[in-house]
């Protein structure tokens, strides 16, 4: 709750008594150097615009950090990305390569000189060879 502020102001200032009333908003304040202060709506006025600049202040000092806040989230999430997307194409590469030494490993004429120069394995001869007649439902 605010208080209404009231200003005094001396009437008379003799030896031994004070006489004070109650200031009005538009009259003059003494200071005790002789200076007139501003009226109080004067005063009023004044804190009310610098209230409204320092809250205006604030509030694009907020804005500016937030801005400046998202940008380098934004710099960072893109960091991240050229970088996974840099892991990618490397994994990629060496996938395709993998792929192309299964390819070689598996091919029927290696296998079959491996078999044969290595392994000291030949090629059956007709007797050797038996067939078996596979059932209906071993075929599904």
């Amino acid at each position: 709750m605010l208080y209404p502020l009231v200003l005094y102001k001396v009437i008379d200032l003799s030896a031994s008594k004070i006489f004070l009333s109650v200031a009005q908003p538009s009259d003059p304040v003494k200071r005790p150097g002789g200076r007139d202060l501003p009226p109080l709506d004067m005063v009023q006025k004044r804190r009310r615009i610098l209230r409204l600049y320092l809250t205006a202040i604030f509030l694009v000092s907020a804005m500016l950090s937030y801005y400046i806040w998202q940008s380098s989230k934004m710099f960072e999430v893109k960091l991240r990305i050229n970088s996974i997307e840099k892991d990618i194409k490397a994994l990629e590469n060496s996938n395709s390569d993998l792929r192309i030494e299964i390819s070689k490993l598996q091919a029927l004429g290696r296998i079959e000189e491996i078999a044969t120069n290595d392994l000291g394995m030949r090629q059956p001869s007709a007797k050797q060879q038996l067939f078996i007649i596979m059932p209906e439902e071993w075929k599904k």
